[in-house]
């Protein structure tokens, strides 16, 4: 009996049914190669070490009370991210940008005159934490 050309199988048709699950299986070997290595590297900021960096601030500043933040760290090199986490980490203070609040917390890339910096904005450095951390209140 004669095949008719319906009942062939199409030229190429083994060959994909084998070429394709390889080619899905490599495609899921390949991003999970990628995803482990967005995994080691770290974020230049740091998140569990911003974390601990603002935590000591929680120890001063009343849970009710509302910060300003003033900073040098610029978006490009993750100065928003920086700010989110703050905030998240100060919570249920509020943290808000600009030097316009009672207390306002100084976040900086490297230590510099600070109590030049706070007259500047009106107010008097309260403590420094030390690494370009440090809490400003309003002058009085």
């Amino acid at each position: 009996m004669v095949k008719r050309a319906a009942e062939r199988p199409l030229p190429g048709v083994r060959a994909s049914l084998i070429i394709v699950p390889l080619l899905c299986l490599w495609g899921a070997v390949e991003s999970y190669d990628l995803e482990a290595t967005n995994r080691q590297k770290s974020d230049p900021q740091s998140t569990r070490a911003l974390f601990t960096r603002f935590e000591p601030v929680r120890a001063v500043v009343p849970e009710n009370a509302q910060l300003g933040y003033l900073t040098d760290i610029q978006p490009p090199a993750g100065g928003t991210a920086v700010f989110l986490i703050a905030q998240n980490v100060l919570a249920p203070r509020l943290l808000e940008k600009g030097a316009a609040h009672d207390w306002v917390l100084g976040n900086f890339s490297r230590n510099q005159d600070f109590v030049a910096l706070s007259r500047q904005h009106g107010l008097h450095l309260h403590q420094d934490f030390g690494d370009g951390l440090v809490l400003f209140r309003k002058e009085r």
